[in-house]
């Protein structure tokens, strides 16, 4: 019984530890510039495995730029810093792209 419990307490030790050190990854919160790279590596991606045609990833792609130009405006309004409410925006509208991306690419998947 006793080498039963060391067991389980080394599991759970293990766990704990690697539970540790994975958290501050999962917890890192990536910058607007981060988040539209990694759209743009995921519509790539998506082209490249037939999940999205051609015109429907530079349709998406179109909409990246369309809002980068967006966040552009923004900073020059306000000497170069987004606002809280213009932070918002970018980030509701890198949503509503990331959703696009997943919809037609799932939608492939099922046809």
């Amino acid at each position: 019984m006793g080498n039963n419990s060391f067991k389980y307490f080394a599991i759970g030790l293990v766990t704990l530890i690697a539970q540790s050190l994975l958290s501050p990854a999962a917890d890192a919160k990536l910058t607007i510039t981060q988040r539209q790279n990694i759209l743009l590596k995921k519509i790539n991606r998506a082209e490249r495995v037939n999940e999205l045609t051609h015109k429907e990833a530079q349709g998406l792609r179109d909409k990246r730029l369309s809002i980068i130009a967006m966040e552009a405006r923004m900073r020059n309004r306000n000497n170069g810093k987004l606002t809280y409410a213009d932070i918002n925006k970018v980030e509701r509208e890198l949503n509503n792209l990331s959703l696009k991306i997943q919809k037609k690419a799932l939608a492939k998947r099922v046809d």
